[in-house]
């Protein structure tokens, strides 16, 4: 039988303790590593990744996505997301969207869109859920049902037709635009709507949320601060987009 001693460290062959230099550099590898798997972590959040991209059809939004991780990658997700905010502000380019719901999750009550470029309303209405709006969400946005069940006021059906107009061929910007997206593709199946290319599917949709965050330096999702009205938020998602661009921390 081999007995094994343990030997103190300045005994002949005893452990012995790497150089100050040796520590430095491992901490130093070390912390980059976890700066890398932060800033992988970090990147795949703001481009809406959630590993592969299957299923999702060809469009600009991915694309976009692409482009900010190469440029949060060779320059900073600062930069990333000045870059994006002057590209999605190009004439033409794409529509800022917002919806208000009845709960968490739809159906849509309220929707408004803009123009990216020039600010303008492009549609803003209440819709008709049919269906109840409940007290939690009527706290967060005000909306009463006796406002959305108001005889002028129309239903999804109708209001699709403006929205998908006014997507067609544009990148579709919003604040969280996981949850819109998914809340209009709801109402969309709800109906038995053909929602395709830009009003639903996610290869055109893109999130302000996460890149307006990296822009800021916040190690947290920052709210929108708009109100919870559609038009007003969607006015104040455009407002971070230009302070974006100008690199102002406004």
């Amino acid at each position: 039988m081999r007995i094994v001693v343990c030997k103190a460290s300045h005994e002949p062959g005893g452990p012995q303790r790497c150089s100050g230099d040796a520590r430095a550099a491992l901490e130093r590898s070390l912390g980059a590593v976890a700066q890398l798997e932060c800033r992988q972590a970090a990147l795949t959040r703001a481009v809406g990744l959630s590993g592969a991209l299957g299923g999702v059809q060809d469009g600009p939004a991915l694309s976009l996505r692409q482009q900010y991780l190469i440029d949060a990658e060779a320059l900073s997700p600062r930069e990333a997301a000045a870059r994006f905010a002057r590209s999605v502000l190009a004439p033409g380019r794409a529509i800022i969207v917002d919806t208000e719901t009845v709960s968490m999750g739809g159906p849509i009550c309220e929707i408004a869109v803009v123009d990216a470029h020039t600010g303008s309303p492009l549609l803003d209405t209440l819709v008709n859920p049919r269906c109840a709006i409940t007290p939690a969400a009527q706290a967060v946005h005000g909306i009463t049902e006796h406002e959305v069940s108001a005889p002028q006021v129309p239903t999804w059906v109708q209001v699709y037709e403006q929205f998908a107009q006014v997507a067609q061929g544009r990148v579709v910007l919003a604040y969280n635009a996981d949850y819109d997206r998914q809340v209009v593709a709801d109402d969309c199946r709800r109906y038995s709507l053909d929602a395709a290319g830009s009003a639903s599917d996610a290869g055109w949709w893109a999130d302000v949320m996460a890149p307006r965050s990296d822009f800021m330096g916040a190690k947290r999702w920052l709210r929108n601060g708009g109100g919870h009205r559609a038009l007003g938020d969607v006015v104040q998602t455009r407002g971070h987009l230009l302070a974006m661009a100008a690199g102002s921390s406004a």
